[in-house]
C-alpha cells in the first residue's frame, strides 16, 4: 500500500523543477518532515528567508518555490540548498511592490521530497522614493544650477541628474553625484537664454535606483541685446568715428569694438568703452575699415555681433594738381596749374629741384606761382601737392621741367 501510495503522489504532484534547476519529476516521500515556522524579511527587490534547524537524518538540503505574479500560485523551484544546515536564505532580483508566494520544501538523498508545507505570502518593498525638493537656479551666466535636499534613508549612496529641453522628451544623464550629502551641481553645458528641464533619480547601495523626481526647469541668462543702429564715418580726416544706439539691459557693463582690415579676415577686439560712440584714430587716408561693437553685461556675457559689418573710411587725400603750363619769362618761371584739380584745396606746396639742390615753396594761395629765384643756364623740375583745410596732402602732381637761357 505505501509503494501505490508513493506512485499516486508522484503523479498527482510532479513538480516541474526550472530555473538552475535540472528538470526531472520528484516523487513525494512521506517520511520527510515538512517546513513551517518560515520568516521573512522583505526588502525593495529582495526577501530573506530564515526557518528552524531541522536535524532529521533524512533531510539532505531543501527546495525553494515561488509563484510569480499572474502565475496562478503555480510554484516553480528558484533555489536547491545543499545543506541541510542550512537556515537561511535571500531571493534576490525582485520587483518592487510585489506579492510572491513561497514554499520551502526538504528533500532526501534521493532527491525525493517532503510533502506541501507552509505557503507564505510576501510582498517586497515600494521602490524607493526619490528627493522630496528639488530647484534649478535660474538667470546665472552660461550655467545652470540645481539644488536638491539630502534624502533620508540612509541607503542613498548617489543621485543621478537627468536633463531634457523643453521642446524634447527625451531624457539624458547629465551628471551621478555621489553621497547622500551631496546636493547640489552647476550645469556647465547650457546656451545662454535657453530653457532646460531636470529630474532626479536616488540610487542606493545596493544599485536600486528609484523613479525620477518632480520636473523642474530653468533658464540660463540671456546675452545682452545686440548693439543696434551701428554707424561708421567715412569723411573724416585721419579717423573714423562709430557711434549706435544704448544698450538697455540693467547689468550693461561696457561695449567691445572689433575691426577687420576687409570682409574675408577675422575681426580684432580693438578697444572696449562705455560711451556710445568711438573714434578710431588711423593715421592713414583714404583706407577702408570693417567694425562690429557688441554690448557686455557684468557677468562677461556678450551680445551677438552684428549679422554684416559696417564700413568706415578715412578722409582720401586732395587730388594731385594738374600743370597747365610751366615756363621762362625771362625773369622768372611762371607755373600755372588746374583749379578745378580738387574743389577741397586751400593751398599749395611746391617741390623745386635742380642742381644746386632742393627748394620747398610753403602756402601758396591760388593756382598760379612765379618763381623769380632763379639762374639762366640752369634746369629746374618742379612738383606741386594740393593741402586740404586738414593738412591732408595730395600726392604729386607730374613734373615740370623749365631750363632758363
Amino acid at each position: 500500500m505505501r509503494v501505490l501510495r508513493l506512485a499516486s503522489c508522484a503523479i498527482s504532484l510532479g513538480i516541474v523543477l526550472t530555473g538552475c534547476i535540472t528538470t526531472k519529476t520528484t516523487q513525494i516521500n512521506p517520511d520527510l518532515p515538512t517546513m513551517s515556522g518560515l520568516k521573512t524579511i522583505s526588502d525593495i527587490t529582495e526577501i530573506a528567508f530564515e526557518w528552524p534547524l531541522m536535524a532529521d537524518a533524512n533531510i539532505s538540503g531543501y527546495y525553494l518555490y515561488r509563484s510569480n505574479p499572474n502565475d496562478n500560485h503555480h510554484l516553480n523551484v528558484i533555489a536547491k540548498l545543499n545543506d541541510k544546515f542550512t537556515t537561511h536564505y535571500v531571493d534576490s532580483n525582485l520587483a518592487p511592490a510585489t506579492e510572491y508566494l513561497y514554499e520551502l520544501r526538504t528533500y532526501d538523498e534521493l532527491g525525493n521530497i517532503s510533502g506541501e508545507g507552509q505557503r507564505i505570502s510576501v510582498s517586497t518593498q515600494p521602490l524607493i522614493e526619490s528627493v522630496s525638493f528639488i530647484q534649478a537656479i535660474y538667470g546665472l551666466p552660461n550655467k545652470i544650477k540645481v539644488l536638491w535636499r539630502p534624502h533620508p534613508d540612509l541607503r542613498v549612496a548617489s543621485y543621478i541628474l537627468e536633463k531634457s529641453s523643453l521642446s524634447s522628451d527625451r531624457w539624458h544623464e547629465v551628471a551621478r553625484i555621489n553621497g547622500r550629502l551631496n546636493v547640489e551641481y552647476i550645469d556647465n553645458d547650457v546656451k545662454a537664454g535657453q530653457n532646460y528641464r531636470y529630474r532626479i533619480s536616488v540610487k542606493t547601495c545596493n544599485g536600486i535606483v528609484s523613479a525620477p523626481s518632480k520636473v523642474v526647469d530653468a533658464q540660463a541668462k540671456a546675452l545682452p541685446n545686440m548693439v543696434m543702429n551701428l554707424n561708421a564715418s567715412v569723411n573724416l580726416p585721419k579717423k573714423i568715428l562709430l557711434t549706435w544706439e544704448p544698450n538697455s539691459n540693467e547689468d550693461f557693463d561696457h561695449y567691445a569694438i572689433y575691426r577687420a582690415t576687409n570682409e574675408i579676415f577675422p575681426m580684432t577686439k580693438i578697444a572696449t568703452t562705455i560711451d556710445v560712440a568711438y573714434e578710431d584714430l588711423v593715421n592713414d587716408n583714404g583706407v577702408n575699415y570693417y567694425y562690429k561693437v557688441t554690448a557686455v553685461d557684468k557677468d562677461g556675457l556678450e551680445s551677438p555681433r552684428q549679422n554684416a559689418p559696417v564700413v568706415g573710411s578715412t578722409l582720401s587725400a586732395p587730388r594731385e594738381p594738374v600743370f597747365n603750363y610751366a615756363r621762362f619769362n625771362d625773369s622768372a618761371i611762371e607755373l600755372s596749374w588746374n583749379i578745378s584739380s580738387d574743389s577741397r584745396a586751400v593751398k599749395y606746396k611746391i617741390t623745386k629741384s635742380s642742381k644746386q639742390g632742393q627748394d620747398i615753396i610753403y602756402d601758396v594761395v591760388g593756382q598760379s606761382y612765379s618763381d623769380f629765384n632763379i639762374q639762366r643756364g640752369v634746369e629746374y623740375t618742379y612738383k606741386i601737392q594740393a593741402i586740404d583745410e586738414y593738412g591732408i596732402e595730395s600726392k604729386y602732381s607730374k613734373k615740370a621741367v623749365v631750363i632758363t637761357k
